[in-house]
């Protein structure tokens, strides 16, 4: 049985892509996972790193200095990651898939005769583009990673179109698309729309994400609609209060406790709307093509989106539901607005056609065949 690794700067048990990709693969190859604080998985060798500590005064300006001389592999080699070379280097592997490009240099360098899959899962040289700090120590720091080992993998996927464009006209490499399309989900018995309409939204409480701007669009709607948020407050805990705060405000605006991560498409197909006006505040948050857009089609939800354009393709495509006109929050108001309740249900079994064939089984059949041809 060939052995494969799968390197990621995330728990591979719980961050959804590697955990999905994991599941493709494991009973068919013999499967490492090394992670970020990883928890164990039944039938894969798993192997953690613990997080990076935060840096003190003296190591802020070692930083700086760093950057200022791109001396970047002090970047790259800090003391949390150094385990991962050992990794690599007491074991011998078939393929490897690195899901995040700070840790291609330790694949790049100790694969041996390994070849080498990267995803590249969002596009790291604007990564975080809209905080200044950010632009000025890392950007030529990602940009420099890119120049140095995309040339060095032997096959790199994306999670949509316009991202793996974006790679392959900046640094003249192919990429290819594995979207972050969820499981197949069976539908609910029936496919009905609810008084009052129910929409959900779901994940990350972070300010890049503007979810008060959803809180604010609910101002707008008329007294059919109520929104739920399901939101993890990460370490963003006064911007969640802010939003619990103009939650409590509103009689159409609820925030409700998480659910874990396998419940969450059965629990959002109670819903009739999932909505995400995601404000394009960055590069990658204007390309997004994220897990819940492909949660709310298996929970068989008609779709709310502002004009991002990798989710309006789909939902132009498939004729999921709306698209706002801009990222306002009246805008979107004001197609919601115009919804009746056929509508609704007729967006919602397009949602149910549309999750045979936009699914993580689908994708998985890309990544095996992938696999057979970088196997040869």
């Amino acid at each position: 049985m060939k052995k494969i690794c799968i390197v990621c700067e995330a728990n591979p048990a719980k961050n959804p892509r590697p955990r999905r990709l994991i599941e493709i693969l494991m009973y068919k190859y013999q499967l490492t996972a090394i992670g970020l604080e990883a928890s164990e998985i039944s039938g894969v060798e798993v192997l953690s790193y613990p997080h990076a500590k935060k840096r003190n005064a003296k190591e802020e300006q070692e930083l700086e200095a760093n950057v200022a001389k791109k001396d970047y592999m002090k970047l790259v080699k800090i003391s949390n990651r150094l385990i991962i070379e050992k990794y690599l280097q007491d074991r011998e592997f078939d393929v490897i898939f690195c899901h995040d490009l700070l840790l291609l240099p330790f694949v790049v360098e100790n694969k041996k005769r390994a070849k080498v899959i990267f995803d590249a899962r969002e596009y790291y040289p604007r990564q975080v583009e809209n905080n200044e700090r950010w632009r000025r120590l890392f950007a030529g720091f990602n940009d420099y990673l890119c120049q140095t080992y995309l040339k060095e993998v032997d096959y790199m996927y994306s999670v949509c179109e316009g991202i793996a464009k974006e790679y392959e006209k900046n640094y003249g490499v192919k990429c290819d698309v594995i979207t972050s399309a969820a499981k197949y989900h069976t539908p609910p018995h029936s496919l009905v729309c609810h008084e009052p309409i129910k929409l959900i939204h779901h994940g990350m409480a972070s300010p890049d994400r503007c979810i008060h701007g959803m809180i604010e669009m609910m101002d707008y709607v008329d007294e059919r609609f109520t929104l739920d948020l399901m939101l993890v407050p990460t370490y963003y805990k006064e911007y969640y209060q802010t939003l619990k705060d103009m939650a409590k405000k509103r009689k159409n605006v609820r925030i409700i406790p998480i659910v874990p991560f396998e419940e969450i498409i059965p629990f959002t197909s109670l819903y009739d709307i999932g909505l995400y006006i995601l404000q394009p505040t960055n590069f990658n948050g204007y390309k997004a093509l994220p897990n819940k857009f492909f949660e709310f089609i298996q929970a068989r939800l008609a779709i709310a989106i502002g004009p991002s354009p990798e989710m309006s393709k789909l939902v132009q495509q498939y004729n999921l539901g709306i698209i706002a006109k801009d990222f306002t929050p009246k805008s979107m108001a004001e197609e919601l607005n115009k919804l009746t309740k056929q509508d609704i249900l007729k967006y919602k079994e397009n949602s149910n056609k549309t999750a045979k064939i936009l699914n993580a089984e689908k994708e998985g059949e890309k990544i095996l065949k992938i696999l057979e041809e970088v196997l040869g």
